[in-house]
């Protein structure tokens, strides 16, 4: 029997997947059980060493961020090129690694630019590791904990999609410790009395056991996750139960509409566009940024639609979709996760 006539969830079973099952859930549930700061700094030398010794994935980076460095240059032509004579390193730095510029000031366009390009790419690869490890701790911490580690800015835009009754759309970028959205519904709730349905898009991981392990956990806190699996419909009709959909919209996609993204054009998903106009819900779209060691900003904005928008074009709401994630990512470049090759 070919592979194509199994089912997906059995193709993907065995004793070799059992084998990385029980080292994968063995490493992340030590991970879970540290100390924040801890993870964060272990996190920051796995990248360290990621950066030092993976020249390939180093020339994937830096080719994405040649792309957004022109990209951003263009959008904000004062700041100009980008300092090869070490500027950036000058800058007074933390024992992160960050500089204490891009911790207390909100402007995190101008001082990604001011880093060297290399510095750059190098600060991708610690931030992702230790932004990655860092968000599976949030399982284990309690509202009050969470809010030491993270700050919402923007949450009258959320509030204000809720009022229309119609649930929300929410697209955002891998980027920061997007591990910590399935917990937000408690931390929402003990700490701003906001009541929500929370509800994730997320790809099936090619290990049964790992997936259903993954699922449990991020489900255990409320949220509720949608595959391809699940089709259409059923997470349309979440979102118009109410429901706030967040949608990881970044990924690279072999098919799909052309839409400019940091001035190229690439396939682009259409699937938020596709459950903004069938269920005519509200569509924000949200940030991650690091402020500090174990302290990240999450910031909520409302999807401008253009007035002329034709909403029964693919390209037309992918193109939109992309210029919301365009500014999320741009707020912190450094945060994204550039490790794919995406144009």
């Amino acid at each position: 029997m070919g592979t194509h006539k199994i089912p997906e969830p059995e193709r993907y079973k065995g004793s070799a997947k059992w084998v990385q099952y029980i080292l994968v859930r063995s490493l992340f549930s030590l991970l879970q059980s540290l100390p924040i700061g801890l993870v964060y700094k272990l996190g920051r030398s796995i990248g360290w060493f990621s950066w030092k010794f993976m020249s390939k994935r180093r020339a994937v980076v830096r080719k994405n961020l040649e792309v957004v460095n022109a990209w951003m240059r263009a959008q904000n032509p004062n700041n100009g090129p980008a300092s090869n004579d070490g500027e950036g390193a000058r800058m007074a730095t933390d024992p992160s690694g960050m500089s204490s510029a891009e911790c207390n000031t909100p402007s995190a366009i101008r001082h990604h630019l001011s880093l060297p390009l290399e510095s750059q790419i190098k600060e991708v690869f610690q931030r992702v590791s230790a932004n990655f490890f860092s968000g599976l701790t949030f399982s284990r911490m309690s509202p009050e904990e969470m809010e030491d580690s993270l700050q919402i800015e923007g949450l009258g835009h959320l509030e204000a999609a809720l009022s229309e009754g119609k649930g929300a759309i929410v697209i955002l970028s891998h980027m920061g410790p997007w591990e910590a959205l399935p917990h937000l519904p408690s931390f929402f709730a003990v700490r701003h009395g906001i009541q929500i349905k929370l509800g994730l898009m997320y790809r099936p991981l090619n290990n049964t056991y790992l997936d259903r392990w993954f699922k449990n956990q991020r489900e255990a806190s409320g949220a509720r996750l949608f595959s391809r699996r699940d089709g259409f419909h059923k997470p349309v009709d979440f979102i118009r139960s109410g429901g706030i959909l967040f949608i990881l919209a970044d990924q690279k996609m072999r098919e799909g509409p052309l839409a400019s993204y940091f001035g190229l054009e690439v396939p682009t998903s259409p699937i938020p566009g596709l459950f903004h106009r069938r269920s005519g819900a509200p569509m924000l779209t949200c940030s991650f940024a690091t402020l500090a060691p174990t302290c990240w900003k999450l910031t909520v904005s409302p999807v401008a639609f253009p007035p002329d928008l034709n909403m029964n074009s693919r390209a037309a709401l992918a193109s939109t979709c992309n210029r919301a994630l365009e500014q999320g990512l741009a707020s912190s470049p450094c945060d994204g996760l550039w490790m794919h090759k995406r144009f």
